[in-house]
């Protein structure tokens, strides 16, 4: 008689788990099961943070606080070491301007004075001269040209201090130079700096071909500029029937925006 009662009560209650199982899977059962899941997480969460601050000593304010104060370290140092990076790329990448320097320099006959740019100022008629570290006391006068680290020529010396020096660069208006077109006819002009973008070079006669691609470098009249440092490529050509000169926009071969080791030469 007992074993017909607990037979009947486990047949109950598998046909109630069928049953609840049944609706389960119908979807018939979810608003409930939505419920009472709303009403255990907070509880079930609530334990897993206290099983947890209990694992950890002093505390969860203690802990959190001591993370906090984990982070701000961690912060610190990481910001120290991409200062201490930071400033090893630019040391390097001087070094590395300098060795190319004086890679082009070896072999050349003329002088030159190594200097720093420490400031970038705006010029009157368009673009921006360049402030370097060299001036008067170490032999520098107007007109000298400055290069770069690839010997290209940047600019020409337009004021002396004792210390300083302001260079013009050749995109620069009013900053000329005389200059050769490397073509067939060895075309000679002026270049001038064209709105601080390109430099121009004008009075080309007409019988004198260009072509776009020709390199452009300083001829060696007058002045005391060098004759051969390049001062970039035609990009543009202007000529018309009815004039007696032609006009070439020349582009120059240098990332004026990457400068911060230059060299004045002394003829």
């Amino acid at each position: 008689m007992i074993k017909d009662k607990k037979n009947k009560r486990l047949l109950i209650w598998a046909v109630v788990g069928g049953l609840l199982i049944f609706l389960h899977i119908l979807g018939a059962l979810r608003p409930l099961e939505d419920s009472l899941s709303a009403l255990i997480s907070p509880l079930a969460a609530r334990w897993q943070v206290r099983g947890l601050n209990s694992a950890l000593p002093g505390g969860e304010e203690e802990n959190i606080d001591d993370l906090r104060g984990r982070i701000n370290e961690l912060n610190k140092e990481l910001a120290v070491q991409l200062v201490a990076e930071s400033r090893y790329r630019e040391i390097e990448e001087e070094n590395q301007k300098l060795k190319n320097l004086l890679n082009f320099l070896d072999g050349q006959d003329y002088r030159t004075i190594g200097a720093a740019l420490i400031a970038r100022e705006e010029a009157a008629k368009g673009g921006y001269d360049l402030i370097i570290d060299r001036g008067a006391a170490d032999g520098l006068r107007t007109g000298l040209g400055v290069i770069n680290e690839e010997g290209i020529i940047i600019g020409l010396v337009k004021e002396v201090k004792k210390n300083t020096a302001e260079i013009c660069l050749i995109t620069t208006p009013d900053c000329r130079l005389a200059a050769t077109i490397q073509n067939e006819d060895r075309t000679q002009g002026i270049a001038d700096g064209d709105l601080g973008l390109t430099v121009k070079m004008e009075y080309i006669p007409q019988t004198e071909k260009i072509n776009l691609g020709d390199i452009v470098i300083s001829s060696g009249l007058g002045g005391d500029i060098p004759r051969g440092l390049v001062i970039g490529r035609v990009a543009q050509i202007r000529s018309e029937s009815n004039d007696v000169w032609q006009e070439a926009t020349i582009e120059p071969l240098v990332n004026f925006n990457d400068l911060t080791v230059v060299a004045v030469v002394i003829p």
